[in-house]
């Protein structure tokens, strides 16, 4: 006895499935750690639902641009993606993607943006940027167009109406 199974109806039903369980994480958060010891904060932590790229470039308080021009430079966190192939008559056969960031993922994230922070090249790299910006403030100054050397603007009264 053979059972015929519709692949696409089930592609349907697992996307459907999915929507709405993160739908559900994102209408209902998870509650805030209390005075927890830390094993739970870990735990709570790793009960964080995955967020979509806009989500997390909010969080971390960065543009999506700068998000996608870290993940040219290979400087991103790492994204899972869902892939879900598409049916002919529905989404013109493309199918759908689903990009989410973990919260293990976007830890890592943060502790490898701390280390370039902390690394040798990029003190190099501050410091050149600032004797940059100086020696281009010296140069502004020194202009003969500089707002300073301007000729202030005369200011006339106006004769009193009686």
């Amino acid at each position: 006895m053979s059972v015929l199974v519709d692949e696409n109806a089930l592609a349907q039903r697992v996307l459907t499935i999915l929507a709405e369980s993160l739908l559900a994480s994102v209408r209902h958060p998870p509650e805030p750690a209390t005075d927890d010891p830390p094993e739970a904060a870990s735990s709570a932590a790793a009960a964080e639902p995955p967020k979509s790229i806009a989500e997390f470039c909010k969080s971390e308080g960065i543009s999506r641009a700068f998000f996608y021009a870290l993940k040219r430079r290979g400087m991103a966190p790492q994204l899972d993606e869902i892939i879900v192939p598409g049916e002919p008559g529905i989404n013109r056969g493309r199918g759908l993607k689903l990009t989410r960031i973990t919260a293990e993922s976007a830890r890592a994230w943060r502790e490898m943006i701390r280390q370039v922070r902390l690394s040798e090249a990029s003190k190099l790299e501050i410091a050149r940027a600032h004797a940059q910006r100086v020696e281009a403030a010296k140069l502004s100054v020194a202009s003969p167009n500089h707002v300073s050397r301007r000729p202030r603007p005369v200011r006339r009264r106006r004769p009193r109406r009686e």
